[in-house]
């Protein structure tokens, strides 16, 4: 048996009522709460969902701390994959694309400068990133008000744009404050200026990281909900 219309209606508020807004909890509730009701003798949803599955959650509250939970289990799987997936680069035969990727920079160092180098890795390892995720947001919310979903945003996308919050902060605050009050922007060029090394290491680095961020964004994070 499968929910009808008015059915998928009621649970889909339900949810929106409780505040189950994002697609992966979402999702998780309502294929729980559906496939109990199915596989239950009661015929009608309403008094399934006040008598049986909320109680079983620990009411709303249970429901919004489970999610809760889900979130920082999610964005820790996310983390450590970003790290298994940056690490693995150092392996066979991937330690190819590091060592192309460190030529790459050094020859765009010695034909373009420090400078241009600097920007361009910056640009194709956050800027290009970054400009991913945005896009993968703003498709999916659209095509989510296209098929009427009662959700038009995802977990796993909120957590990929805000692995990008720490790397910018940490660049504003070395170029903004760190750098021009304590080292001092000529003295700091003078410094790359007499080691590139630095700046070859640095730009390979963020390629990387940009790298990472792409195949991580291929990815999926979905694990199936439990009761409390």
């Amino acid at each position: 048996m499968r929910l009808t219309n008015e059915q998928h209606e009621t649970l889909s508020h339900y949810l929106c009522t409780v505040g189950i807004k994002e697609q992966e909890p979402f999702e998780e509730f309502y294929d729980h709460i559906a496939t109990g009701f199915e596989e239950s003798h009661e015929q009608d949803l309403k008094r399934y969902i006040r008598n049986i599955a909320q109680p079983a959650f620990g009411g709303t509250e249970g429901m919004l701390r489970i999610v809760k939970e889900q979130n920082k289990i999610r964005k820790s799987l996310i983390w450590n994959r970003a790290k298994e997936i940056f690490l693995g680069l150092f392996g066979w035969p991937t330690i190819l694309v590091v060592l192309a990727s460190f030529a790459t920079v050094y020859a765009g160092i010695t034909l373009l400068g420090q400078r241009f180098i600097l920007l361009f890795t910056l640009s194709i390892g956050l800027l290009f990133p970054i400009l991913v995720v945005f896009y993968g947001i703003i498709k999916f919310y659209l095509s989510c008000k296209k098929a009427h979903l009662p959700y038009t945003s995802s977990n796993l996308n909120h957590w990929f744009l805000s692995m990008f919050h720490l790397p910018f902060v940490l660049l504003n605050v070395g170029g903004n404050l760190i750098i021009p009050l304590i080292v001092g922007r000529d003295a700091f060029k003078e410094f790359l200026n007499a080691y590139p090394l630095i700046t070859i290491v640095f730009s390979t680095f963020i390629m990387l990281i940009g790298i990472t961020y792409l195949k991580l964004i291929r990815e999926r994070f979905i694990f199936k909900i439990t009761t409390i």
